[in-house]
């Protein structure tokens, strides 16, 4: 299934295995004073209710701070998961 492998790197690591986002980790920043502590949280998005347009481009961004990795997918296989995806939205 490409949604699990497309390219090394499964999309349902960051967003989980139905699309519907996960959580990732969450991360104690020690603040300057040591008492202080910040907790961030990371969590990926629900890409099940995006339309295809901002879905194909999103898989494409070559923006070097984007946290997607590069997958280089053929436009059918974008639509073969995007298709899973929805499929996925009523489960």
């Amino acid at each position: 299934m490409l949604y699990f492998n497309p390219r090394g790197i499964g999309c349902n690591l960051c967003h989980g295995d139905t699309g519907k986002g996960k959580f990732i980790t969450s991360y104690k920043h020690k603040a300057k004073n040591d008492k202080e502590l910040k907790t961030i949280t990371i969590a990926s998005s629900d890409i099940t209710n995006i339309d295809f347009k901002q879905f194909s481009k999103s898989i494409n961004i070559t923006k070097s701070k984007s946290i997607m990795p590069k997958y280089f997918l053929t436009t059918e296989e974008i639509e073969s998961i995007y298709i899973f995806l929805k499929t996925q939205r009523s489960k």
